[in-house]
């Protein structure tokens, strides 16, 4: 993951070999608004759903 200014990108990949794949391939590079990335990160983290309460 690396950012460029207002674009955050996805890209070099790395796939694991086996799980019955004879020849693995990365997916595509992706491109997000930086912006937009940075609010669904906070989102994610602030989501407890997951969490057990007694």
């Amino acid at each position: 993951m690396q950012r460029f200014g207002e674009i955050v990108q996805w890209s070099d990949w790395e796939v694991p070999s086996g799980a019955g794949m004879t020849t693995p391939y990365p997916p595509p590079e992706l491109h997000f608004d930086a912006g937009q990335y940075d609010a669904e990160v906070a989102r994610a983290a602030a989501d407890r759903w997951w969490q057990v309460h007694p």
